[in-house]
């Protein structure tokens, strides 16, 4: 996997690739009684008057996301890459209002386009981008995940012009929907998610590593590793690219919470 600077790194996947890996793991894994299951639940969503369906698992630090997991079903592939590679997600009104109540959050485009961050370059750039592909309105939740690093996230969006049909019973639909997908696609993430942190160090790399995480600044590594300071600075900085991170805390936050090993 290539480590984007630029934006989070994006891996697409289907539902085919999350059940070639049950079936291998899982000799047993009834993959066409689930198939079966996971066409009703996109049936169900069409029916109900939703267009996309877009569900995406997160691994991050604080706000920053790493990687972005993204089942092609239902996605919107072109919205979607663009909305990750230009971070629009930073200044999404709808997403800081999922945040805030932490509760599933309804959208029209009219009202989005009168909020009081519209002349924000991002949230014009969401904005026009959501009209261009068609989504009027829309639905955003979040879904349990099973490590404090990952955040999942489901958006439906409509052609529809409002959200009055958007009531109790089909939010109730949608999240029962939501948590039968997320189920038969966790384990696929999860071992994508641990490929991922397996990063190639050389034996100095996983020494300065070792010590950053125990707090040992920069000079005190040198001294222990009989290496100079400037050599130090230079493995620190490769192994913020190599860990995608943003500065030494994060690198450190990132190895002791995830763990990290050598391929």
């Amino acid at each position: 996997m290539t480590i984007d600077d630029e934006f989070p790194t994006l891996v697409w996947f289907s539902q085919a690739d999350a059940f070639a890996y049950l079936r291998q793991v899982d000799p047993g894994f009834d993959a066409e009684r689930h198939e079966s299951e996971l066409r009703e639940c996109r049936q169900r969503l069409q029916q109900e008057g939703f267009s996309t369906f877009s569900y995406l698992a997160l691994e991050t630090i604080g706000r920053r996301i790493l990687r972005a997991y993204v089942m092609r079903e239902m996605g919107n592939v072109a919205f979607t890459t663009a909305y990750l590679k230009n971070r629009l997600y930073e200044t999404d009104p709808r997403l800081a209002t999922l945040r805030e109540s932490g509760l599933p959050v309804t959208w029209n485009l009219d009202q989005l386009e009168t909020g009081p961050n519209v002349n924000e370059p991002r949230v014009r750039n969401l904005l026009s981008s959501l009209r261009a592909h068609g989504m009027l309105c829309g639905l955003i939740l979040g879904l349990p995940a099973p490590r404090a690093e990952l955040r999942v996230a489901v958006g439906l969006t409509s052609q529809a012009g409002d959200t009055h049909w958007i009531d109790d019973r089909v939010m109730g639909g949608v999240l029962a929907i939501s948590l039968t997908i997320s189920r038969l696609m966790q384990p696929y993430i999860d071992d994508r998610a641990r490929q991922a942190r397996v990063i190639e160090l050389t034996q100095e790399q996983a020494a300065v590593l070792e010590r950053l995480v125990m707090g040992l600044s920069d000079h005190e590594i040198a001294a222990e590793i009989s290496a100079s300071l400037h050599r130090v600075t230079h493995h620190v900085k490769t192994l913020q690219k190599l860990f995608n991170v943003e500065n030494r805390a994060q690198l450190a936050y990132f190895a002791a919470r995830w763990g990290w090993r050598k391929a």
